[in-house]
């Protein structure tokens, strides 16, 4: 193989989700536009940017929840354009929300379950008739499901409602119920928010955690410490369009992230 090839395939190997030119607008509205990030296998990547730039819209696009308006998403490689979101989660792709998403009425155990559907081989029959394979399949999602939750630090709560559940815990749930697909990449959509600084502080760490599983993980977080201080790589959007990229060390400085957050007054 020459070495210019193998160059390029080894860029192409450390690569697990990239986008080209990636756009979504919504009428005259450019909420992303023509925007091409990278994301390193096995980094904490960040996704930063004041109110409006279009973070969310850009997670939504790269889950299969919205549809784009130009551009292409490759995940491992291959390309997910177009995907719906269920076929993009079970290549491996796995997220939560900004608005959080549970099934308030089951238990913590049962919301974990849930998310192990898509791995489940059986069907409306088995579960009818109770059959040895839909017992298996049940024994297997409640095995797994308590190990995530004693992951995370759930597991004396596997019978709670979720709907009883304490804000900053019920992120923490999402998050157990996005791991029960064991994705390759783990997409958090403001993890932090209305968090605590304590829990933000056992979130850092569990992000920590999950990444030293091999788990990739892209975050959208408002909480600049956070961002900083688990982030390798930080990506920053103002009004749809990229305005920076880098190491966190990188970013901080930047004179146009400044000028975002802040005005060009603090940027001068």
């Amino acid at each position: 193989m020459p070495a210019e090839t193998k160059i390029a395939q080894e860029i192409l190997n450390a690569e697990i989700l990239n986008t080209k030119e990636v756009s979504v607008h919504f009428g005259g509205l450019r909420a992303v536009e023509k925007v091409d990030m990278s994301v390193r296998r096995g980094t904490i990547h960040g996704i930063i940017g004041p109110n409006g730039a279009g973070k969310t819209t850009l997670f939504n696009a790269l889950t299969g929840f919205q549809k784009l308006t130009a551009g292409k998403i490759f995940f491992r490689g291959a390309d997910i354009t177009g995907l719906p979101p269920e076929k993009i989660a079970a290549r491996g792709m796995s997220r939560t929300f900004q608005n959080i998403k549970l099934f308030s009425a089951l238990s913590v155990l049962e919301n974990v379950r849930t998310g192990f559907h898509s791995k489940l081989k059986t069907g409306l029959f088995d579960a009818l008739f109770h059959t040895f394979a839909y017992k298996r399949d049940e024994s297997f999602a409640t095995e797994k499901g308590l190990e995530i939750l004693e992951w995370v630090g759930l597991r004396d709560q596997a019978e709670t409602r979720a709907a009883n559940l304490a804000y900053g815990t019920r992120r923490k749930l999402e998050i157990a119920r996005a791991l029960a697909l064991d994705p390759d990449i783990l997409l958090l959509d403001e993890p932090a928010a209305g968090m605590n600084p304590v829990e933000t502080k056992e979130l850092m760490k569990l992000i920590q955690v999950i990444n030293e599983t091999g788990r990739t993980i892209v975050v959208i977080e408002h909480d600049m410490k956070l961002i900083m201080n688990v982030c390798d790589y930080i990506t920053v959007l103002n009004q749809g369009v990229k305005i920076c990229e880098g190491p966190p060390s990188h970013i901080r400085k930047d004179p146009r992230v400044i000028e975002a957050y802040l005005g060009r007054s603090h940027s001068a």
